[in-house]
């Protein structure tokens, strides 16, 4: 009896050892352009580890997802019509692994792999803090100059005015607040100051 039991093991060792390294199907993968990056979602026929996950930035411009122990239907997934943000995709199957590579038009600084359920994954690309001074819709620029106070521009143009101004009176009578050309660069000074302080807090 002893010994009918054990002619099994091997047996099923072998089973629970294919059942393990089974490899997770990526059935979809769906990509949404938002205003401060980009969203994966990828739903897989089981559960992927997370330890399973790595991505990174390329100097290329090109943002890769390797996911180990995965496989999938290269054709079906490829894209063909790309959302906003996102200038090329492809997708890559390994002998171990498979990978997806984004183009961007801006270098990703952030992103972050969250299960929604165990075989939905999300993985949020958070484009680097400079793409924000870049923003070319009406609704992006009305909402970085509001925070932004004074267009650099002017801005250093009337501190340059007020300070030569200052500068020119105080030579002038050896006293900063001696005459009126003085007084006016001042003045100009702290109104450029405040003013910029009070668009920032638009």
């Amino acid at each position: 009896m002893s010994q009918t039991k054990y002619r099994f093991l091997p047996y099923l060792l072998l089973f629970l050892s294919i059942m393990y390294s089974k490899d997770v199907n990526l059935e979809s993968i769906e990509l949404r352009s938002k205003t401060n990056g980009i969203i994966i979602t990828a739903k897989m026929d089981s559960a992927l580890e997370k330890d399973n996950i790595t991505a990174w930035q390329a100097n290329s411009g090109w943002f890769y997802i390797t996911m180990y122990k995965t496989k999938g239907d290269t054709s079906t997934l490829k894209k063909s019509i790309l959302s906003a943000g996102i200038i090329d995709y492809q997708v890559i199957q390994g002998e171990e692994s498979f990978q997806i590579g984004l183009r961007l038009k801006r270098d990703i600084e952030f992103h972050e792999f969250i299960f929604i359920n165990k075989n939905t994954l999300s993985i949020t690309l958070r484009y680097s803090t400079d793409y924000f001074s870049t923003l070319d819709s009406p609704k992006g620029n009305h909402s970085l100059h509001s925070k932004s106070g004074i267009p650099n521009g002017l801005k250093k143009w009337l501190y340059l005015a007020g300070s030569g101004m200052v500068i020119a009176g105080s030579v002038k009578n050896g006293r900063i607040n001696s005459n009126i050309q003085t007084q006016i660069g001042m003045t100009m000074i702290l109104t450029t100051y405040i003013l910029d302080k009070i668009w920032r807090m638009k």
